[in-house]
């Protein structure tokens, strides 16, 4: 039964996918060039149960086992993990693929689907009655890559220290309005890329645009420090950037702030380390 499942699930992930990214009329058209960047949000249940199981360990377990199996699938560029400042139980996953192929084959692979099994509520697999893990559906967007300053997102040289020595990754969502000329927003956005590309502190700035929505955007960006990030929201040129933005906007831009994600889930109230850190 649970293999039959398991095929199951693989032919409906594929199928979705092929919705979602298929584009709605006047959002621009899918390509499946290379990179294709996959962020997922991932909210796990800050929970641990009579028996003593807790979420964040048993789902962040999970997710690096599908990490590590994941670097063997055709096409696999780059994973990263990264835990949300504000909120030690949120993270979002980075995927980086060769191109829309190896990603769609990637999701097809049995430890893609064995990860979505372990952390979504189900009928469980043994221990009986427990439930695991996540407090919403994994909400996954394909986005293929405008432009990069400084250091490539995928590059191995970027830091790698976890937890209180992380460097700062910062993911914003940038959502323009359809009929604001979201090619205008774009522009901004390389050219405000490119003018943070030599702030101090900066290590790498990368601009993605949504494949099923041409009006949607993201940007990964890699900081020596949280200091060196805020003093660039304090410059002129941030402040000059949204003041030709924002009348663009169809929400406010969703800056989230995170530091690299370890193995070893720690649930404190203190800062960092705080959720997913070094063993």
């Amino acid at each position: 039964m649970w293999k039959f499942l398991r095929r199951l699930s693989a032919g409906l992930t594929v199928a979705l996918l092929s919705v979602t990214t298929a584009g709605g009329e006047g959002q621009g058209s899918l390509s499946s060039r290379g990179p294709i960047f996959d962020i997922t949000h991932f909210d796990v249940i800050p929970f641990t149960d009579s028996s003593g199981n807790s979420f964040e360990q048993t789902a962040y377990k999970a997710l690096f086992a599908y990490r590590d199996a994941s670097k063997s699938d055709p096409g696999f560029e780059s994973f990263r993990v990264v835990n949300w400042l504000l909120a030690g139980n949120h993270s979002q996953i980075i995927d980086v693929w060769r191109n829309l192929d190896d990603f769609e084959a990637h999701l097809a692979q049995p430890h893609s689907i064995d990860f979505r099994f372990a952390v979504q509520v189900q009928p469980p697999p043994p221990p009986p009655g427990f439930n695991c893990c996540i407090g919403s559906p994994i909400d996954d967007r394909q986005y293929s890559q405008v432009k990069s300053f400084n250091k490539p997102w995928t590059s191995n040289s970027l830091p790698s220290a976890v937890g209180q020595d992380s460097a700062l990754f910062v993911v914003t969502y940038i959502d323009f309005l359809v009929d604001a000329d979201p090619i205008k927003g774009e522009k901004e956005l390389v050219r405000y890329g490119s003018d943070t590309g030599k702030a101090p502190g900066q290590l790498s700035y990368t601009v993605l645009r949504q494949l099923d929505r041409a009006n949607r955007f993201a940007t990964l960006e890699v900081w020596d420090s949280v200091n060196d990030y805020n003093a660039w929201q304090n410059n002129s040129k941030t402040a000059a950037f949204l003041a030709k933005v924002m009348p663009l906007l169809g929400s406010p831009l969703d800056h989230r702030l995170n530091i690299l994600c370890g193995k070893t889930y720690v649930d404190t109230t203190e800062p960092p380390p705080n959720g997913c850190v070094a063993p």
